[in-house]
């Protein structure tokens, strides 16, 4: 037993050299305080530790992708490897610019309903996201510096042209650009508006308690219970257009000019009135969606990874962004 220990110890020790004299004649010498091996040279008396680098860059690469799909900043990487976060902070630059990518196209199967969304990175860089919820893929993204009308055509070309990508129904938080793009691009595909922005940007316009009985019956007519009911809620607000008819129409003039007393009233029920035709299709298909809550999720987990990294710079934070949610969808 003790020859088979001493012959194990030999092994070992063969590979190291003294990295200060250079001699192979050295011996064990216990463990630091961190449990790793200590050496010491029997001829210079050096103690030292043997850094393995090709194995700690090996560990490293995978506990970054590993990483990078998950909520970790700088420090808790660092204090995990026990290294110093300004080495850490250094490692992840070295890869993300070993691996710039700026887009990562991936092609799935059986692509019906996406739905699409922008979310601003900084000031000057939006990203736009396609998003698979039934698969719970990514199908396209690209970074754009607003929310243009080209921009979004040139991606839906993409999707039907390359792809082949025959999409049915698209569930988007409205815009009139991205209605435009939809409707020249995929003219048979029908477009389903998320019921949450409708009722949110009605909620904004109006007060917390309305004193006036026009807003409180229009503050009872926005609810999801009567958004389930296509008829009954085109209905009850017919009703409430004419009982408010005159209430609605009411102008104040000041000398030669003369405007609508309630803009913000008008203005909410011309967003209904323009919403109502996309409203109701999940009502009609099970697999539709009537909100953009999965993707919305998804950029809130990006907004705080965003944040966990924000002293990387643009393009490798542009970097960060395409590995993790590319790694995402693996």
């Amino acid at each position: 037993m003790l020859l088979l220990c001493e012959l194990i110890n030999h092994l070992i020790i063969c590979k190291k050299n003294c990295p200060k004299c250079k001699n192979k004649d050295i011996k064990l010498n216990w463990k630091n305080d961190k449990w790793k091996q200590k050496y010491k040279c029997k001829k210079c008396n050096f103690c030292f530790v043997r850094k393995d680098r090709k194995n700690d860059n090996i560990r490293w690469k995978e506990i970054f992708k590993k990483r990078i799909k998950e909520w970790y900043s700088a420090r808790q990487l660092s204090d995990q490897r026990s290294k110093n976060i300004l080495h850490v902070k250094k490692l992840i630059r070295n890869e993300l610019d070993n691996n710039l990518i700026y887009q990562i196209d991936l092609v799935f199967d059986n692509v019906k309903y996406i739905i699409i969304d922008w979310t601003w990175i900084t000031k000057n860089i939006c990203l736009i996201i396609y998003y698979d919820y039934i698969n719970k893929k990514v199908i396209r993204f690209w970074f754009y510096d607003a929310e243009r009308y080209e921009y979004i055509e040139n991606d839906l070309k993409t999707l039907r042209d390359e792809y082949k990508y025959q999409i049915e129904y698209f569930i988007v938080d409205w815009g009139k650009n991205i209605k435009k793009a939809i409707e020249k691009v995929f003219p048979t595909s029908k477009i389903q508006r998320c019921l949450t922005h409708i009722k949110r940007h009605i909620r904004n316009t109006i007060s917390k308690k309305p004193q006036n009985n026009c807003w409180k019956e229009l503050k009872r007519l926005i609810n999801f219970k009567k958004f389930s009911n296509e008829k009954l809620f085109i209905k009850k607000f017919n009703l409430w257009e004419e009982k408010y008819a005159d209430f609605l129409n009411e102008k104040t003039i000041n000398w030669n000019n003369s405007r609508y007393t309630h803009k913000k009233l008008r203005s909410t029920k011309s967003h209904i009135k323009n919403a109502i035709p996309y409203m109701f299709y999940y009502l009609k298909d099970e697999n539709i969606k009537k909100s953009n809550n999965d993707l919305e999720w998804l950029n809130w987990v990006l907004d705080g990874h965003i944040f966990n990294h924000r002293w990387l710079r643009i393009d490798r934070l542009i970097s960060f962004i395409s590995l993790w949610l590319y790694e995402r969808n693996l």
